[in-house]
């Protein structure tokens, strides 16, 4: 007889739930203690294990609302036929027992008052593992120094570029200035690639927030423009120069079809590169986009650069955003360090004296905007401090306009739900 798989008890007052994510397929092998399936709410994050060794199968589908306590699928041997009747659930213990996985866990857990490690949340756990954070030493802000989802999110920004195997064969990214242009494959996945590029003085980190446990089914390629984070320190002569580049990395990598999304000067890169139709781009995703005007803050621009400390380094970077607490102090200490490379930040201190001579933006995208033939979203915080939000207007009709309220130059950290909502939506119009 197949041993059922039950939906646990995650908290007193639910008598249903739902699927969020299965980790394994149907038909595949299992071992005991393998985790199977992911659950959300509002309250916890729960991995729930596989309570014996066979072939999984039968089941139900991510979403579908089930009976807490009710089979979710079957384990079945080597050889049993599917089908049978699943065995019953096993008889309730004493009022106030814990469901199997809690007892599980707590089973293996450290006594209280002796925890040794990071002892993280699930969700803390899946997402430490979906970015390769180790979560050995990490001091957690929860109950008893327990590792919460806000402790890995807020390590992401300071942790070195790297990410799962890419989906595509990986060859050197050559760019035309004589080097690779850095790039990282932030998630796995089947279909067209979302290719993302980020703005001025920022590196590919900057996207980790937005995708931090949220569940992608395409792949997602981050790079580093030139003269920031690990690509060359060469200045590209103007913006064609510089979307040059990033065609010739995308080559190299096997990447000829993508979404296209940008932050900020990266946005603008991903228009010029739309216009250029080099690359087979689907989609284009344009967040805080330069280029629409002339004014840029030329004050931060250069602040940013000449900061060093942490102490002189906040109050620029609390620039970029409505919420300053969106500024973590893992962020504060990325930014930091990479003020101790002289040769980098020099290298993005000529970026800004080409593309923002005199505190201007050299450039414009507008007219290019207008000839874009696939589908594209401006998603842009009307407490912008950096650009204005004013140069929105004017928009052509062929692109749509997303603005958020309470909300800076950084709408993929300070709103990365909604954001990622909409640009999911933006990827499956393009389909």
């Amino acid at each position: 007889m197949p041993v059922p798989v039950l939906f646990p008890k995650v908290s007193l007052e639910e008598t249903t739930g739902r699927v969020s994510r299965w980790l394994v397929p149907a038909g595949e092998a299992v071992t005991a203690g393998q985790v199977l399936f992911e659950i959300e709410n509002d309250k916890a994050a729960v991995e729930v294990e596989s309570p014996a060794a066979g072939i999984l199968r039968d089941l139900v589908a991510e979403g579908d609302t089930v009976d807490v306590g009710a089979p979710v699928a079957n384990i079945y041997q080597e050889g049993e036929a599917a089908g049978e009747a699943p065995q019953p659930a096993p008889a309730a213990g004493p009022s106030g027992a814990q469901a199997p996985e809690a007892a599980r866990e707590e089973e293996h857990a450290p006594p209280r008052g002796r925890l040794k490690g990071p002892n993280p949340t699930p969700l803390a756990r899946r997402i430490a593992r979906e970015n390769g954070i180790s979560l050995a030493g990490m001091q957690g802000s929860g109950p008893n120094g327990r590792v919460q989802k806000k402790d890995v999110l807020e390590s992401l920004t300071s942790q070195p570029s790297e990410a799962p195997s890419a989906p595509v064969a990986h060859r050197p990214a050559v760019s035309s200035a004589g080097g690779p242009l850095h790039s990282v494959w932030l998630r796995k996945g089947e279909g067209t690639p979302v290719v993302l590029l980020h703005g001025y003085s920022a590196d590919l980190n900057n996207w980790r927030g937005l995708f931090a446990g949220a569940s992608t089914p395409w792949p997602v390629l981050a790079l580093d423009l030139p003269a920031h984070g690990g690509s060359p320190r060469a200045v590209p002569e103007d913006l064609d120069a510089l979307a040059g580049e990033v065609e010739a990395s995308l080559e190299a990598l096997g990447v000829t079809s993508c979404h296209l999304v940008g932050h900020s000067f990266g946005a603008a890169t991903a228009v010029r590169l739309a216009s250029r139709a080099q690359i087979d781009i689907r989609a284009l995703g344009l967040i805080s986009p330069a280029g629409l005007g002339p004014e840029i803050n030329h004050a931060f621009t250069a602040g940013i650069l000449r900061a060093s400390s942490a102490a002189s380094l906040r109050p620029w970077l609390e620039l970029l955003v409505e919420d300053p607490r969106v500024i973590s102090e893992a962020f504060l200490r990325a930014v930091e360090a990479s003020r101790t490379d002289e040769a980098l930040t020099a290298a993005m201190g000529a970026f800004a004296a080409r593309f923002f001579a005199d505190g201007t933006q050299t450039f414009s995208i507008r007219e290019e905007l207008a000839r874009l033939r696939m589908p594209a979203r401006v998603i842009f915080g009307r407490q912008d401090r950096i650009l204005p939000f004013a140069s929105s207007r004017g928009l052509p009709g062929n692109v749509g306009l997303h603005a958020f309220d309470g909300c800076g130059h950084m709408p993929h950290l300070e709103h990365p739900g909604p954001v990622l909502a909409l640009l999911s939506e933006l990827i499956r119009s393009a389909a």
